[in-house]
């Protein structure tokens, strides 16, 4: 006679709710994707960043030389150029050969795993369940905030790089490879390289290496793969700004620069923003660093990801994907503290909300900088100050005593 364990009746239950969420996730994702592709086909707009990431990848496999001198002028009549190293368009290559539906539809797909992605390992880094059915969760909580929206919309690159950083400085701290995701990260795109300064606060030594060292490597692959390009990037053409934006008062540009343009009304402000910006940076970091200190290598993460933020001259909306584990880390934190679900709701709303600001552009409405107008058009400015602080004070996250430290 055979005895079953009392566990093996639950064992199909437990089978289904792993594997309804994880197919759930999926489904997700392919409806995205496929919703992208129909409203392309449907309205010929959006997708402009994903449209230069492809012409540059065109011009790139066409030969050395036209990288930063092919333009993509969308249907709203705005000029974009290549802005990213050599390198970028080497990893950009496959695009050359899709058309723009096919791309769109195919890079969708995976910037909603990346999203997923990044929703799992803060919930690993904040020591909790990490199934199948919490990803379900979060990913769809976080998909309409609009610097996650706005990222599908435009088919922009920074979840990637938010996922490549989150994997090397939430993972094993121990790992031989680590600061190789932010080497890279930076090779695709600039403003990772706060990282490598985060890195050496910390002494982390080896890992600020192995960062500076990936990092050289990118370079010297698009150097050997794109000459002339390489030396017109490196050797000035990264800091023609000119190239991202015209006016850095737009209101999608949601940095100290843009802040300190908007309140004064005027493009050239040089002279405050830079000391501000030198100002924001080391108390950035040294918060980041701080919240290492205090036991939390997330927290440290998201300090230094938004002190970058912040000083980067341009940082457009859909930059702040870094959002997807903050609020994250609040509903976590929530479980015991009532405050955090507060903040957290709070905080989604606003970032929800704050997609008018591209219907009040397709509307051609003007914004004028005064009043709450004033206010709203620095939202993320605003927040990304409110959380530096919060942490200046709280560099543990205010977690209730006897709590695990989060990303420990």
């Amino acid at each position: 006679m055979t005895t079953l364990s009392p566990t093996t009746g639950s064992r199909p239950a437990r089978r289904r709710s792993t594997v309804l969420p994880a197919a759930a996730l999926s489904v997700l994702a392919v409806l995205v994707a496929v919703a992208a592709v129909v409203v392309h086909r449907g309205t010929g707009r959006f997708w402009g960043d994903l449209a230069v990431y492809r012409v540059g990848a065109v011009a790139a496999a066409g030969g050395d030389g036209a990288l930063y001198d092919v333009i993509h002028r969308g249907t709203d009549g705005i000029a974009l150029g290549f802005t990213y190293p050599p390198f970028a368009a080497l990893l950009l290559q496959p695009l050359a050969y899709l058309d723009a539906a096919t791309g769109i539809g195919l890079w969708t797909l995976a910037s909603v795993a990346a999203v997923a992605a990044v929703v799992r390992m803060t919930l690993r880094a904040a020591g909790v369940d990490t199934g199948p059915g919490p990803v379900l969760l979060g990913t769809v909580a976080v998909l309409p905030v609009f610097p996650v929206a706005g990222h599908l919309q435009v088919g922009q690159v920074g979840l990637f790089l938010a996922l490549l950083v989150m994997w090397d400085l939430t993972g094993d701290p121990d790992s031989r490879w680590r600061g190789l995701g932010v080497g890279v990260a930076a090779g695709i795109k600039l403003t990772p390289l706060l990282f490598v300064v985060y890195l050496l606060c910390l002494r982390r030594w080896r890992a600020a290496g192995v960062a500076l060292v990936a990092f050289a490597a990118t370079v010297g692959l698009g150097l050997a793969w794109r000459p002339v390009d390489s030396i017109r990037f490196w050797g000035g053409g990264m800091l023609d700004t000119a190239r991202v934006t015209g006016d850095p008062r737009t209101v999608l540009n949601q940095s100290l620069h843009g802040a300190v343009a908007r309140i004064g009304d005027t493009a050239d402000v040089r002279a405050v923003w830079l000391p501000l910006a030198a100002l924001t940076t080391v108390a950035g970091l040294v918060v980041a660093v701080r919240c290492v200190r205090a036991g939390s290598e997330l927290l440290g993460v998201l300090a230094a990801a938004t002190t970058g933020l912040l000083v980067s001259p341009i940082s457009w909306h859909h930059h702040w994907v870094w959002c997807v584990p903050a609020l994250v880390l609040l509903v976590v934190r929530g479980r015991r503290n009532r405050l955090a679900v507060a903040v957290a709701v709070l905080l989604w709303t606003a970032l929800v909300a704050s997609a008018a600001w591209t219907v009040i552009g397709l509307l051609g409405v003007d914004l004028h900088f005064h009043g709450w107008q004033l206010l709203h058009s620095n939202l993320y400015v605003l927040v990304g100050y409110a959380a530096l602080g919060w942490l200046a004070w709280r560099p543990d996250g205010a977690r209730a005593d006897g709590e695990e430290g989060w990303g420990r």
